[in-house]
Parts: structure tokens; C-alpha cells; sequence
């Protein structure tokens, strides 16, 4: 279900902690954006499917994975409120989507397109710094996973997980949380139960 957006001040509030915004240009911005509602198992992002939007999650959870040469499930990431969530590769890339992404929970985001906040990056330089410091947030989320998976034990990542994220351990199913750890729900279960 798609409602337009009445409010967009949450994702205002996390693009002024980056940097202000004038009244125009959150106006500007406002006008892209619209509300989506997605109910418990539906997709945001599906493979091979494109989907050139941005969200915003305001409430509710979502949880990104690809499937492994198994068939198996491999979940990769999860997306809380006020986390943004996209499948930037595939759009830069104009390619389509090689993960899923799927409410794991009634979730509300607000949306909004690339192409349309591209051109307010053209428009306005304030976007394009905005845009450029979540860039490199998401770039070092990313390195620091990959990183973790070659300098960590499962226990090291398991023991930083309960520190930075505890959401996900309250929130996600312990077959997804091993899954996202890269280690058997089983070893999982042992970590658990040394601490």
C-alpha cells in the first residue's frame, strides 16, 4: 500500500545531522517522497526485479539476503527504523538486483526515487554532501563486515554483534542470526550459552 507522505521529518532530521537544510530545500525534497506500507513477508527488493527506490524505515524491520549455491538462504543484512535501505549496486550499475529484501514485520518506510534525489543533488550541493557522507557510512558498514570475516572468530563477531547491534539478537531468529554471523545455527546456540 502507498500513501503520500504526510510528514517526512524523521529523514530530515537525519539529513540535518549531517548538515541543515533551508525551508526550500527540504520542500524540494519532500515533494519526491511518498509513504509505503509493507506487511509481514512481503519484498522490497527482489531478484532480478528492478527497484530504483530509496527507503527510510520508520518503523518495523527488514532483512537482505541472497541465495547460496545451495539454495540456502544467506542473510547479508538487517534494516531497523531509521536505517536507509536501497540496492545501490544494481541501481549504479543498472543492473538488476542479485538479493532479496523482505519485510520481516509490518514495516513503514518513506521512499523516494534516485533519479529524483539525483537531481537534487544537481540542484542543490548540500544534498550531494549529504549524499556523499552516507555513502561513505555505508562503505564503511560494509568494509567492516567483510573485514570481520577475516580478521575475527565467530565468537569475536558474535561478542561485537551483542555490543553494536543487540536489536538484531531481540528482533531476528537465531537461524537468521548464524546465517548473517556466517557460522551453523548450532555453534550459534553454543555461543550463546558460554555467555
Amino acid at each position: 500500500m502507498i500513501a503520500q507522505t504526510t510528514s517526512a521529518s524523521p529523514i530530515i532530521s537525519a539529513f540535518t545531522r549531517i548538515l541543515p537544510l533551508s525551508e526550500k530545500e527540504i520542500q524540494d525534497f519532500t515533494q519526491i517522497t511518498r509513504e509505503e506500507e509493507l506487511f509481514k513477508g512481503q519484498f522490497w527488493i527482489k531478484e532480478n526485479k528492478r527497484n530504483e527506490r530509496v527507503g527510510f524505515l520508520l518503523n518495523g524491520y527488514l532483512r537482505k539476503y541472497y541465495i547460496g549455491n545451495s539454495g540456502k538462504e544467506i542473510t547479508d543484512a538487517f534494516y531497523f527504523s531509521l536505517d536507509f535501505c536501497t540496492e545501490l549496486p544494481s541501481i549504479i550499475g543498472n543492473t538488476t538486483p542479485t538479493s532479496y529484501i523482505v519485510a520481516m514485520e509490518e514495516t513503514s518506510l518513506i521512499t523516494f526515487s534516485y533519479e529524483d534525489f539525483d537531481k537534487l543533488r544537481v540542484k542543490y550541493s548540500r544534498f550531494e554532501r549529504i549524499y556523499s557522507k552516507l555513502l561513505e557510512l555505508t562503505f564503511l558498514k560494509s568494509y567492516n563486515r567483510t573485514t570481520s570475516f577475516i580478521q575475527q572468530t565467530p565468537k569475536e563477531r558474535y561478542t561485537e554483534l551483542l555490543r553494536s547491534s543487540p536489536i538484531i539478537l531481540q528482533k531476528a531468529t537465531q537461524y537468521h542470526i548464524a546465517s548473517y554471523l556466517g557460522i551453523s545455527y548450532q555453534h550459534l546456540s553454543r555461543l550463546r550459552s558460554v555467555r
